[in-house]
């Protein structure tokens, strides 16, 4: 069985995280997302990565273990996909899901690069206990207070094992919903937005046989220009003296030394950081 991992998003050592590559190019967002909000970006990244044909970061089989084992990957956020496999009448097909590869470890109090994670399946009998299926999508606003910034419409692919299968239109006019009948079982049905509007980030979930296409508005929040501070009062220049010579018991060497102590610490701490780095890398 064969696993892929993409590289989704960045993430820097305050644990910020932010969009790369091919993803950084789709109206995903990371912020605020609770465990059915991260299940949702999953699948909703999945689409994209099946419609579009995007390239795995790496990919992993299963050894005799059962285990995948991704190595050598550089820190960041992880979107991990699967084939399915048939076993004792049933097919089971992994769920898309998230790994971030660099989770701080409160119990040993530093970064965690090894990591394990299970998956979990959807599962269906062989042979199918129907002929055909069904699939729905419905829209759903986030965007209180701003429902003028909505489009009149929405188009939306059905996809069928990567491959667009169907495009259909969303509007006041259908309630911002469509149902697709006669499907073939045995095919994977996902869905994605064509276009997405300006401003608004796209997320997906399922609920039984249900899409549910959510889009939030997000506008940029444009910068704060700094106010500008009052200009200092040029100081009057002081009558030049004689050179300055040191009182008897000042000590004028601290604040070199001290300042030289700064870096020396910086570097040691770099360096230390880079050693333990370099350990765990290898």
């Amino acid at each position: 069985m064969e696993f892929r991992g993409y590289r989704v998003a960045d993430v820097s050592e305050a644990g910020e995280l932010t969009l790369t590559g091919d993803f950084a190019e789709y109206p995903l967002s990371l912020e605020g997302l609770d465990s059915s909000g991260w299940r949702a970006l999953a699948q909703t990244a999945d689409a994209y990565i099946a419609r579009d044909g995007l390239l795995p970061f790496s990919e992993a089989g299963t050894g005799e273990s059962g285990g995948a084992v991704f190595e050598g990957l550089p820190v960041g956020l992880y979107l991990v996909t699967g084939d399915s496999y048939e076993s004792e009448g049933y097919t089971y097909t992994p769920e898309p899901f998230f790994i971030c590869l660099l989770d701080w470890d409160e119990e040993d109090g530093q970064w965690n690069y090894d990591m394990s994670v299970s998956c979990k399946f959807d599962s269906r009998q062989v042979p199918p206990t129907e002929n055909t299926v069904r699939r729905k999508v419905m829209k759903i606003w986030k965007d209180d207070g701003n429902e003028q910034k909505r489009p009149e419409e929405i188009t939306v692919q059905l996809l069928r094992d990567g491959t667009v299968y169907d495009t259909v239109t969303l509007d006041e006019s259908n309630n911002w919903r469509y149902e697709w009948t006669d499907l073939d079982e045995d095919s994977r049905w996902q869905v994605a937005e064509y276009e997405t509007p300006e401003d608004y980030t796209v997320s997906v979930s399922r609920e039984g046989i249900t899409f549910v296409m959510t889009n939030t508005y997000q506008p940029d929040t444009p910068d704060t220009p700094d106010t500008p501070g009052t200009p200092d009062t040029p100081d009057t220049p002081d009558t030049p003296s004689s050179p300055r010579l040191p009182q008897t018991g000042m000590l004028w060497w601290p604040v070199p030394l001290l300042a030289f102590g700064g870096i020396l610490l910086f570097l040691i701490g770099w360096g230390k950081r880079r050693n333990e780095d370099n350990r765990q890398e290898d």
